[in-house]
């Protein structure tokens, strides 16, 4: 007996939702709200994880680097990478997928996307048909309808175009540039120090200007902006774990002062700082 082409197509999806390399595409699909402050971490795991926040902010932290992120941004984490969530000030609601990694294992993967090579992170920006996907994935395995597992598949389908797409477009692997790597590591080194950002092109081997694209490119701050960042995030650990009192935390992160230090901690938390001391 002829088989129609709307039983071909749905004896396919049927195929393809019980092959065992695609009946576990995503093992952890869920929305996920953080209180203000709030960590997770640090871990990893084999899967491949993508985050985009909807609402708040949120720091990201590897093992060496950090990365903020707001509101309608997305992340890719990689297979095996150390990680840790902070949340910011106001929290932060996450829509979040991890999936296996052979499921970047098809033909024509641009190389730069295989989570293999040592790309961690991923930052994507400003792409609604990206948030949109993810989120109509978790929507449907997060309700379980009928037939759900086949209009997931599409929609898994949808997505990895769509990243495969803006990953030739527009990828960004975080920190893959030389000079940005020279300017981030002379900055967590020499945070503590009164440095100019001069200093911090020079280490780079770039001028001012092309440091400060750098900095928009990859990070969207600029790198004041980012020391501070640092300078805040260490001051943030040592008030949580060390006896030191705001004063000596202040100095100990490159502040001049401490009337300074309160006014861009609370600029950045929203908090004063003798509210985290212990």
């Amino acid at each position: 007996m002829d088989i129609s082409p709307a039983q071909s197509v749905w004896e396919l999806l049927k195929t393809i939702a019980d092959s065992p390399a695609y009946g576990r595409l995503a093992e952890v699909s869920r929305i996920v709200s953080f209180s203000p402050y709030e960590t997770y971490g640090p871990h990893s795991h084999r899967r491949i994880e993508i985050n985009y926040v909807k609402k708040g902010n949120c720091i990201l932290r590897l093992d060496n680097e950090s990365a903020s992120f707001k509101r309608h941004e997305t992340m890719i984490i990689g297979s095996d990478t150390n990680h840790r969530f902070e949340a910011g000030p106001e929290g932060a609601t996450l829509i979040q997928l991890e999936f296996q990694p052979d499921i970047f294992a098809l033909p024509a993967a641009p190389p730069d996307a295989h989570p293999g090579d040592g790309s961690r992170l991923i930052r994507i920006t400003n792409n609604v048909r990206i948030m949109l996907a993810v989120q109509r994935i978790v929507n449907e395995l997060n309700q379980h309808k009928e037939h759900y597992q086949h209009l997931v598949l599409l929609y898994y389908t949808e997505l990895l175009i769509l990243l495969r797409r803006y990953l030739d477009r527009t990828y960004l692997p975080l920190c893959s540039d030389p000079a940005m790597k020279a300017a981030l590591a002379f900055i967590r080194t020499h945070f503590a120090d009164r440095i100019a950002m001069t200093e911090v092109a020079e280490a780079a081997g770039v001028s001012g200007r092309y440091l400060r694209k750098l900095f928009d490119r990859y990070l969207n701050l600029s790198p004041l902006e980012y020391l501070t960042q640092v300078r805040i995030d260490r001051a943030i650990e040592l008030l949580r774990n060390t006896e030191l009192s705001v004063k000596e935390v202040c100095f100990a992160c490159g502040f001049q002062s401490p009337q300074y230090f309160s006014k861009v901690f609370r600029r950045q938390t929203g908090r004063p700082p003798k509210s985290i001391a212990r």
